[in-house]
């Protein structure tokens, strides 16, 4: 999935920061990255990314959550604004959802 993922933003010409593998390595990158969209796995090694998605929207970079748990997850209320696609996913959907926030689409 990961190289999918990687060959999409290459295909895109857009910059990959990460990816990270845990939730530690996420709030480091959220804290420090310069980006327009983030997009991250709701699962980091058996923790929720929810604090690293704060930390970007806090920032004001959107995010998209790429997850295998049901269309249905509640999310914090902190996190509202965040899109949620399901996996597995086509790659042609996710690239107009990752397009739609940063205004490409």
């Amino acid at each position: 999935m990961m190289m999918s993922l990687e060959g999409l933003i290459e295909d895109m010409e857009w910059e990959l920061v990460g990816p990270a593998e845990t939730l530690a390595d996420a709030e480091r990158i959220a804290s420090d990255c310069e980006a327009d969209v983030a997009l991250l796995d709701v699962n980091l090694n058996g923790e929720r990314s929810f604090s690293a998605a704060e930390l970007l929207m806090r920032r004001d970079i959107p995010v998209i959550f790429a997850t295998g748990y049901d269309a249905n997850l509640a999310l914090p209320e902190t996190l509202s604004d965040a899109r949620l696609v399901t996996k597995p996913f086509r790659l042609d959907a996710l690239e107009a959802e990752l397009r739609s926030l940063v205004g490409e689409a």
